[in-house]
């Protein structure tokens, strides 16, 4: 058997949701290509068309707006958020919350879904101390953890990097939700592994660790000998290239649009401007392109998100496309069991 470190290049199912990759720039979500999902749905479609194969975001949002009313008026689950909050980092409080919230006998795969999405909502919006009281019918996944005076731009960045977030192919997350539901798993339990997975800071975590290095540099010319001295020590610069992409991360110059019409202040400027130099130093001394995460947090950065939200966003965008790769590694109902090659010593008596 031939072996391949990280399964890199093994097919190792077969998938009706999405296509990463192809032609080497392509992301498509069940044929729709989702960068013009961008352009003309929402987030609520969207996740609807990945639950459902149904571009009609109505239910998801009904479903969205019941749970998360509930989420927010259950004085259980508010107690258990304020008493982890302040001692854990959001991601294991969001992976907390949903396994305490759990799943009951709903009527539909969106339903569950739903619940799940309003759950991660609920949590980071509780972080921002959002008012959702008056959203009315407004309620939306983006609308709920923005602050109340958020523009319509700033709501329409939100939707969009959640749209861009939704669903990517089999990476780790995906992949491990998969490997847990197809052991039978509840979806619950397949999502909390999916949530840990993403933490990790090679996957969803990237987003924080290249936003802390653009705060890192004070300017231009500090990020360019910063940079260069980082490469020459081998260091791994967080936020570019890809393991499937080889051109481009079509998804990058959406979000990287979005933080040049955003910026809001001479600093906001500044990093903007930093990041784009790094992105200049990477093209020229790597060949490497910047993937979603790169500019994905100067963007949450410029939507007055904390740091420490940006894999928590990333939950709220892709727990759609785990919640669909789960139902169907179920209907395949096929156990995920590899080989492992053999490294250590020989026989020992």
């Amino acid at each position: 058997m031939e072996y391949s470190p990280g399964l890199r290049g093994v097919i190792a199912g077969e998938t009706k949701i999405s296509t990463v990759g192809m032609e080497g720039t392509s992301l498509r979500y069940r044929g729709y290509d989702a960068i013009k999902l961008t352009e003309t749905h929402t987030y609520e479609d969207v996740a609807s068309l990945i639950i459902s194969d149904d571009l009609n975001g109505s239910d998801f949002t009904t479903f969205f707006k019941q749970y998360y009313t509930e989420l927010d008026g259950d004085n259980d689950v508010n107690n258990l958020f304020k008493q982890i909050k302040s001692r854990l980092h959001p991601m294991d409080v969001i992976r907390t919350i949903v396994s305490y919230i759990g799943e009951s006998d709903k009527k539909s795969d969106l339903e569950l879904t739903t619940q799940i999405s309003a759950a991660v909502a609920y949590v980071i919006a509780s972080y921002n101390e959002n008012d959702t009281s008056e959203l009315d019918d407004k309620y939306t996944v983006a609308s709920s953890m923005l602050s109340n005076n958020a523009s319509s731009d700033q709501l329409q960045a939100l939707d969009d990097i959640l749209i861009l977030y939704a669903e990517h192919g089999f990476n780790a997350s995906t992949f491990a939700t998969r490997v847990t539901g197809s052991t039978r798993s509840d979806l619950t339990s397949s999502i909390v592994s999916g949530i840990g997975t993403l933490k990790g800071e090679l996957h969803g975590g990237a987003n924080e660790r290249a936003v802390e290095l653009i705060n890192s540099f004070k300017d231009v010319d500090d990020a360019t000998s910063g940079v260069m001295k980082m490469l020459e020590e081998k260091k791994k610069i967080m936020g570019f290239g890809h393991g499937v992409y080889k051109i481009q991360d079509p998804r990058s110059p959406v979000v990287k649009s979005w933080v040049e019409k955003l910026i809001s202040d001479d600093d906001a400027k500044l990093r903007y401007e930093i990041a784009k130099k790094i992105d200049e130093i990477m093209d020229k001394e790597k060949k490497l392109f910047p993937n979603v995460d790169f500019y994905g947090g100067l963007l949450l950065s410029e939507l007055d998100f904390d740091v420490n939200l940006f894999t928590p966003i990333f939950v709220a965008g892709r727990s759609v496309g785990w919640a669909a790769h789960y139902f169907e590694q179920r209907a395949d109902d096929t156990l995920i069991r590899p080989a492992a090659k053999y490294i250590g010593v020989e026989e020992r008596d």
